[in-house]
């Protein structure tokens, strides 16, 4: 092995070009090869030296390795097994060699992304203006027309969804909206990933570094909070989840839940939602926040049913592959569970995360920067903000004002969305 080693640090320069430059290859390639599941040198089954072949060259191809540079390491790979005399691996290996000159690997096309925007009382100029954002991305709008009928968007790669369903600011509508949209999503468009936005949303970066970044190793990405393991969570928003919107019990709650927190101040802002922390120095807080607990234990599992789902809290809107889209809109069609998410004030913050989180796909941080809540509501960004965006390792926004002609809006779409790609100006 470590000839071998010396013979790869002889390698020509350009072969580190896709790699970062300088020694990357050599290091990334010997690391490969230092791996006992990935070596080439161990005397194991012939399918397994196969296998492990084609890591080798799987990594080379994501790191952007031509195939005649893969030629040039599989040269000194065999002279290197030739000089160890392992006559099997060297036969497996010269196998694998005539298969990549005969079939150099290809380009991996480009990831086919789809943008949902779920809009009911948004300019329709604001949304045109996001569409133009995304370009050249397909953006497919729910569009409540019975609370705004005029309603026309010029974006050229925007369709509807037919037969759209009522929604409103914490109506069970909002949910079935985007379960119609994702339902019409897979039957007719083929994506590979799929983004969930709303109309006071803006990309903060350049669509092809963000197309970039959802091809990598992550199915989907967002974040949620467990109930059953955040007091936070329990005592903050446990209420809603564990009393019917409206009931007696619900009213109750919600009082209980201003008394314990009282004049206290403190908050967490995270997985796009926010959350009150501490408790009031009042005798009364403690009074309070004994049936709150009790609530929540007794109340968890009863709620949600069969099959049991760990009750999950944190933003709607979240990105994901297409067979992530697939299992949400299985999970949501099952029985019962409609009626049991309904009864919740405003159900989508449970549902989503909730439903994301059961299928238990390898999942990343949300691709949104939520600006930080006034109550129920994210407050709006504005100019002097811009700093803020430019730094922030989120993917969009939300939310902006909710007109074209804002300079916060002119200001991101010029200089976030419109700027060269990081791929470009790293080159340069």
């Amino acid at each position: 092995m470590r000839a071998l080693f010396t013979q790869i640090d002889k390698l020509p320069p350009p072969l580190g070009e896709g790699w970062g430059g300088g020694n990357a290859p050599h290091r990334e390639l010997k690391a490969l090869l230092t791996v006992p599941s990935y070596s080439l040198l161990s005397a194991d089954a012939p399918a397994a030296r196969h296998r492990r072949a084609q890591v080798l060259e799987g990594g080379i191809e994501r790191n952007g390795q031509a195939a005649q540079n893969q030629v040039i390491v599989t040269q000194h790979l065999i002279e290197h097994l030739m000089m160890q005399g392992n006559s099997t691996a060297l036969a497996a290996h010269r196998r694998h060699s005539l298969k990549t000159r005969q079939n150099p690997p290809t380009q991996r096309r480009p990831a086919r992304i789809v943008f949902v925007v779920m809009s009911a009382v948004a300019q329709a100029a604001t949304v045109d203006q996001l569409a133009q954002a995304l370009r050249p991305h397909a953006v497919l709008v729910h569009h409540d027309f019975s609370q705004q009928p005029q309603f026309e968007l010029r974006a050229p790669q925007v369709r509807f969804v037919p037969d759209p369903v009522r929604t409103g600011w914490a109506q069970f509508g909002f949910v079935e909206g985007i379960f119609h949209s994702l339902e019409y999503a897979l039957e007719e468009i083929d994506f590979d990933y799929l983004q969930l936005l709303s109309p006071t949303c803006l990309p903060i970066k350049p669509m092809a570094d963000f197309q970039r970044h959802i091809s990598g190793t992550h199915d989907a990405h967002f974040d949620a909070i467990d109930l059953s393991r955040d007091a936070d969570a329990r005592m903050t928003v446990g209420y809603r989840a564990f009393t019917d919107e409206g009931s007696l019990s619900h009213r109750i709650a919600r009082r209980l839940v201003n008394i314990y927190y009282g004049d206290s101040g403190g908050r967490r802002d995270e997985a796009g939602v926010w959350l009150r922390t501490g408790r009031s120095s009042s005798a009364w807080a403690a009074l309070a926040g004994w049936p709150l607990h009790a609530l929540a234990r007794g109340a968890q599992w009863r709620r949600l049913g069969r099959p049991r789902l760990a009750l999950h809290y944190g933003s709607v809107w979240f990105g994901a592959r297409r067979h992530i889209i697939e299992g949400l809109v299985r999970a949501y069609r099952q029985p019962g569970l409609r009626e049991r998410f309904a009864r919740m004030h405003i159900a989508e913050e449970f549902l989503v995360p909730t439903l994301l989180m059961h299928l238990r796909p390898r999942r990343a941080p949300m691709n949104h920067l939520i600006a930080r809540f006034d109550g129920a509501h994210p407050g709006v960004w504005d100019s002097d903000q811009i700093l803020s965006l430019r730094r922030s390792p989120a993917w969009f926004a939300r939310k902006f004002p909710d007109d074209p002609q804002a300079p916060v809006r002119q200001l991101v779409i010029e200089q976030l969305v419109g700027e060269p790609s990081a791929v470009l100006r790293s080159v340069a």
